[in-house]
């Protein structure tokens, strides 16, 4: 069944339903190796810092598809756009799955990261065709399978790799991306290019109207703190490998519902954003993850103070990303997918930047420089505030 979609006239619910799950499925395609990285160094006999770039590369790739990918949306159909990135998609999951060594692993996952970036084609679809009275409702629905997708990855890759180990995960990943591709060809109709989708990155910075240093700061203390929640995530599983823990990828993968419970704090703070001001969440914020770091140091060898500080750094993460991102939107309206490409590409950025080096200090350091390094992201992150507040 094809539907016709036309500006502010509405969104079947069958369709609405079909892209808020086809995001979370798409999303989780760069989260599902986190709780795995252990299992895949111990398969290819390599050192964990090798098994880590997994999740680098993976990041890399989602914000190559940020740069190049969705800015076509504006030059070809975006039907086929997405057709055609579910089935790159499923064939980078494939090889994933079929790896026969880690240097595939790697390029598949630049390859996954890159084709899996579908979410931020739907978001400003469901905008522009809702209807006005449902535009936030509706949009808030997918940025929440959005959100359940990041989380909700790394609990279901860890609960199957342990019963059939961690390639099992790709094969239905791979499952999931082709059931998206013949739905979306079965339900989406044809879409015309429209005002809402996103431009070429490097244009926001001409538009006269915008407050470029409040911008540059906003989006560089996203991405900095995003860098440091990254931090934890990567190399967690290698963490919980070692004494005291020995902990098989089902435990790893449990520890993304102590995430989901944190992140979920989003649905609490988010009506005080306006009340309390963005800098105050922003710094508040900041401050839970520098605890959070804290906590993951000094109970290192616990279970309770590692899901305490899984608490508060998810949380803290979610209180500076709605913080920023509820102020760089606000600052042109008519600019908003822009603004909101350039802020998720630094966001990404920021994020492969904290993998990639706590995966060295991981390395070199073991638990300890993970932890040191987390903790300069997120004082750099507060730093970046404070010079924000001054010259803002």
């Amino acid at each position: 069944m094809k539907y016709e979609l036309r500006e502010n006239q509405g969104i079947p619910v069958l369709l609405l339903a079909l892209m808020a799950v086809a995001t979370g499925l798409s999303v989780a395609n760069c989260y599902y190796n986190q709780p795995l990285l252990g299992s895949m160094a111990k398969d290819f006999a390599v050192n964990d810092f090798s098994a880590s770039m997994v999740a680098t590369l993976t990041q890399i790739g989602y914000v190559t598809g940020l740069v190049f990918v969705i800015p076509l949306g504006d030059l070809v159909s975006r039907k086929k756009l997405i057709l055609t990135n579910y089935i790159i998609s499923s064939c980078a999951l494939l090889a994933i799955a079929l790896a026969p060594n880690i240097y595939w692993v790697w390029g598949a996952s630049l390859l996954a990261g890159t084709s899996s970036v579908m979410p931020q084609f739907f978001i400003p679809l469901v905008s522009y065709y809702s209807l006005p009275a449902h535009k936030v409702r509706n949009v808030g629905i997918i940025q929440s399978c959005l959100l359940i997708g990041i989380l909700g990855s790394r609990v279901f890759s860890g609960f199957l790799a342990d019963v059939w180990g961690w390639r099992s995960v790709y094969f239905v990943a791979c499952l999931f991306m082709l059931g998206c591709f013949l739905m979306i060809h079965k339900m989406l109709p044809t879409l015309s290019t429209c005002s809402q989708e996103v431009m070429q990155v490097d244009e926001i910075f001409v538009a006269p109207a915008l407050p470029i240093p409040v911008l540059t700061y906003r989006i560089a203390e996203g991405g900095i703190a995003y860098g440091s929640f990254f931090a934890l995530w990567s190399c967690l599983a290698f963490r919980m490998k070692q004494e005291p823990f020995f902990a098989s990828d089902d435990i790893i993968g449990a520890l993304g519902l102590c995430g989901l419970a944190g992140a979920s704090t989003v649905v609490f703070i988010s009506g005080y954003v306006q009340k309390y001001g963005a800098r105050f969440f922003s710094i508040a914020g900041g401050c839970v993850v520098l605890a959070a770091w804290i906590l993951a140091f000094l109970g290192n060898d616990s279970y309770l103070w590692i899901i305490i500080a899984i608490l508060l750094i998810d949380a803290g993460m979610q209180c500076i990303h709605l913080s920023n991102q509820t102020s760089v939107v606000a600052l042109d309206a008519s600019a908003i997918n822009r603004i909101n490409t350039v802020y998720m590409t630094i966001y990404f950025l920021g994020g492969s930047a904290g993998t990639f080096v706590s995966g060295l200090s991981w390395q070199h350091y073991g638990w300890t420089g993970v932890v040191w390094t987390g903790i300069a992201f997120t004082v750099a992150s507060l730093l970046v505030n404070c010079f924000k507040s001054k010259t803002a």
